[in-house]
Formats: C-alpha cells, sequence, structure tokens
C-alpha cells in the first residue's frame, strides 16, 4: 500500500474516535398515573429521564395538551423548560390536577416534549392518567300529577349528583286503577341524561273521556341503568278526573192489571262511578196490596251502564174501574244528582162493563211471508177479552193499490185471552193467489156484541 494512503486512513481513524465519544444523550419523557380527589388540586409528576449524563446542563421545552381530560376543568395548563443539571439522569415536571365529585371515566392528558439543547428526543410524549374516584350516582323518578284531557304527564328522572359522564336508562308504564289505551297511551323507552346534568323528562300522554269517575293511576318503572344505581325505580302518575256527576230522572210508565209495572230510572250521560239511588213506592188512587205490591230497595248502576229499571207487580181483579196510578219516589243517590225523582205507574182497567163489546186485540199471521205451495200453514194468533166466536175474511191488494175482498171466509170459537189456529189452506174454496194480503178479524160475544175489526198482514209468495 503507498504510504500516502497509509497515512490518510490513519488520520481519519484518528478523528472518529473523539466524534462517537461525543454523541448526544437521549430524552424520555415518562407516564404517571393520578387519583383525582374530590376537591383542591392533586399533581401529577412526570420525570423526564437522560440515557446518560452530560458534562453541561441539558434544556427543553415542555407543554401539556389535551386528551380526554380537559384544561382548566381537569387539569392545568403546563408549560415552560426542563433543566437537568450536569452529572443527573432526570428531571421532573409537576402538573396540577384537579379534584372533582363527578362520576367520570378515567380521563387523559399528554406532556409533549420540543427543542432539546444538549440532547437528542428520543420519546417525546408522556402520558398523564386521571384516575376517577367517585361513586356513580343513584337514579329516581318522580310522581306526577295532571288534570284529565289530551295532556302530558310528566316525571322527571333525576340523578342524586351530575356525573361526568351519559346516564341511561330504560322506562315503561304499567296500569293500576288507569288502563292503558283508555285513559293514557301506553309508553316505554330509554331516557339519558347527559354528562354534567342531573335530570331528564318522560312524558306520559293522558286521554279525555266524560266519565265521572274517580281520580286514575299509572306507573312509571325505571330498569337497566347505565352509568348510574336506581335507589327509585317507579313513580306514581295520577290523572285527576274533571267530569261532573251525572244526573238521574225516573219515567212514568203504564201496565194492564195483572201485569208488572216497569219504571225506567236513566242516568243523563254514563259514569266511571259506582251509582246508587234508593227508590219506594207511595200509593195513589191505586190501594197498595189491593191494586199492587208496594217495592223499595236500591237500584245501582254499575260503571258504564245508563239505564236500570224498577220493576212493580199490580194485581188483576174482575172489577170495572178506572185506570189508577201510584207512585215510585227516589231518594238518597250517591255520585249522581237527582234532577226528576218521582214517576207515576198507571194501572190500565181490562175489565170490560156490563153487555160492553169484547176486545179483540193483538191479531197476528206468521211467518208474514209464505209460498202459495207450502204445506205448512201459517199461524193465527189474538188476543180475545171475553169467550166469543171471531169470523175471517181475507183481502187482496190489487196493482191500482185497492183492497179487494177475497170470496169465501171462515169462524172460529175464540176463548178470553191468547188464541191461536191455523190460515186454511183454501178460502172460499181456492188456494190465496202469490200477492199481498190483510187478515180481517171481527169478534161477537152471545149477546151479539161485536169488537172492533182488526187487520194482520201478510204475503203469499210465488
Amino acid at each position: 500500500m503507498p504510504r500516502l494512503a497509509l497515512a490518510s486512513l490513519t488520520a481519519l481513524a484518528l478523528l472518529a474516535v473523539p466524534s462517537a465519544a461525543a454523541a448526544a444523550p437521549a430524552l424520555s419523557a415518562g407516564d404517571v398515573t393520578v387519583t383525582e380527589g374530590d376537591t383542591g388540586a392533586g399533581t401529577a409528576t412526570f420525570t423526564v429521564t437522560m440515557s446518560e449524563t452530560s458534562a453541561t446542563p441539558v434544556t427543553v421545552q415542555y407543554a401539556t395538551a389535551d386528551d380526554t381530560a380537559r384544561q382548566p376543568g381537569d387539569y392545568t395548563a403546563t408549560s415552560g423548560t426542563l433543566t437537568i443539571p450536569p452529572g443527573m439522569t432526570s428531571n421532573t415536571v409537576l402538573v396540577p390536577v384537579k379534584g372533582d365529585t363527578l362520576d367520570e371515566v378515567d380521563e387523559r392528558f399528554v406532556l409533549n416534549l420540543s427543542s432539546a439543547t444538549g440532547a437528542t428526543i428520543a420519546d417525546s410524549t408522556g402520558t398523564g392518567t386521571i384516575k376517577d374516584d367517585d361513586p356513580a350516582p343513584t337514579l329516581s323518578v318522580t310522581d306526577a300529577s295532571r288534570t284529565e284531557g289530551n295532556v302530558d304527564l310528566s316525571f322527571t328522572v333525576r340523578l342524586s349528583t351530575a356525573s361526568g359522564r351519559d346516564v341511561s336508562v330504560d322506562y315503561a308504564t304499567a296500569d293500576e286503577s288507569a288502563r292503558a289505551g283508555a285513559d293514557y297511551n301506553a309508553t316505554s323507552g330509554r331516557a339519558t341524561i347527559p354528562a354534567g346534568s342531573t335530570t331528564a323528562t318522560v312524558r306520559v300522554r293522558a286521554r279525555e273521556d266524560t266519565l265521572d269517575e274517580p281520580s286514575e293511576t299509572l306507573r312509571l318503572h325505571l330498569s337497566n341503568p347505565s352509568g348510574a344505581t336506581v335507589s327509585d325505580s317507579s313513580g306514581l302518575g295520577t290523572i285527576v278526573d274533571d267530569d261532573a256527576a251525572p244526573s238521574i230522572s225516573i219515567r212514568d210508565a203504564s201496565a194492564r192489571e195483572g201485569q208488572p209495572a216497569g219504571l225506567v230510572v236513566a242516568l243523563s250521560r254514563a259514569s266511571g262511578r259506582t251509582i246508587t239511588v234508593r227508590f219506594a213506592s207511595e200509593p195513589g188512587t191505586a190501594a197498595s196490596g189491593s191494586d199492587y205490591t208496594a217495592v223499595s230497595g236500591t237500584l245501582t248502576f254499575a260503571p258504564g251502564t245508563t239505564s236500570a229499571t224498577i220493576f212493580a207487580a199490580t194485581v188483576a181483579d174482575a172489577l170495572d174501574e178506572r185506570n189508577e196510578t201510584f207512585r215510585v219516589r227516589l231518594s238518597r243517590a250517591t255520585n249522581a244528582r237527582i234532577s226528576d225523582g218521582t214517576a207515576t205507574a198507571t194501572i190500565v182497567d181490562d175489565d170490560p162493563p156490563p153487555n160492553a163489546r169484547p176486545r179483540l186485540n193483538l191479531l197476528r199471521v206468521r211467518p208474514f211471508a209464505f209460498p202459495a205451495t207450502a204445506r205448512v200453514r201459517p199461524l193465527i194468533r189474538f188476543v180475545l177479552s171475553e169467550p166469543a166466536r171471531v169470523t175471517f175474511f181475507a183481502q187482496r191488494r190489487t196493482a191500482r193499490g185497492v183492497w179487494v175482498r177475497v170470496p169465501g171466509g171462515f169462524a172460529r170459537a175464540g176463548r178470553a185471552g191468547a188464541n191461536r189456529l191455523r190460515l186454511p189452506a183454501r178460502i172460499g174454496g181456492r188456494r190465496l193467489a202469490p200477492g199481498r194480503y190483510r187478515l180481517v178479524a171481527v169478534a161477537a160475544d152471545r149477546q151479539g156484541a161485536r169488537s172492533f175489526v182488526r187487520r194482520a198482514g201478510f204475503r203469499v209468495a210465488p
């Protein structure tokens, strides 16, 4: 090798030794965890370490920055210049951490190193973790009350203290005396109280009605909380009734002697309450015992009903007399007021005077329509006041709307009271042709007195 080349290599080797010895130390920022506390300020102590000592002071710039922790609420922003004296390998940066009573997740901020003098930066970021030490708050729900209508019952879901995180909880309504779909709208969902707040509102829609009724109740239940525990899981909702009580009235009635008289007691409108009212009969021209049976008692209306009937038995006799009356009076109503409390019951006499004409009533042909070829003959029904002979004939309606008598007829003996017989297959020797007809009947007693003419319609189908 030439002498000049060897000398050059030797010189380079001698220069390389001082350069390696002069390599700068490396700086690293450490992590730190600190418990936040409830009040005042704690301290997060970051240690900045150097890979080896230095013969001269080493400086580095530092500054905090937010991560999930925020200054100035969670910690105090800190910045400056850190110096590591000669012969030492570390120094510390102190960052004030603020205590609070919010239940929250652990939070983080960072310490950033920059602009080092006398060293390089190997790890420029240290993480500060503020460890939460606060218990979870408790949830409760208030009661709510509103006068009924298409309005909302507002329940307040409340935290015992504010939280540093969102708190949520499921809610659902449940029937008590109020019924979902009729008195209110069933409601369910999940309520959220944002971090820092202490309340959320749940609204349940009450429904309007016109029933006088007691105030009704429902429940709002809480379940499945997140970020809190539940200390009071049920709120009572009260729907206050605003409807006036209905009024009660009693109607007059009449009955043929021997038949019960039914007096209807009616409410002005339905009620949601059970209504009672006392009743008692009073004599008029009719006498208790001989003309009717005295009645008294309590009439009850179940919720939702609007009428009931008082029945009073009447006594049948054979005396021809004037119609007679007695009264029924209402008193002492509960959950309603009496607007018309007295009714008159009339006993209609049904006894004929001597030599009076017989009465023929309730003439009917059933079925009303039947085919001309029917083998089963229709049934004729009628009622007589006394034994009498009844004569029947038929009338047919023409296309012009005129009733024309069908030739022929028939007669039957009838007894007092209800009678029935079959319509003959032939009248006047012929079957009735299809068309509209009237059966005409008149009764005559043994003295020849004749009843009023009665008619009953029927139709013969093709």
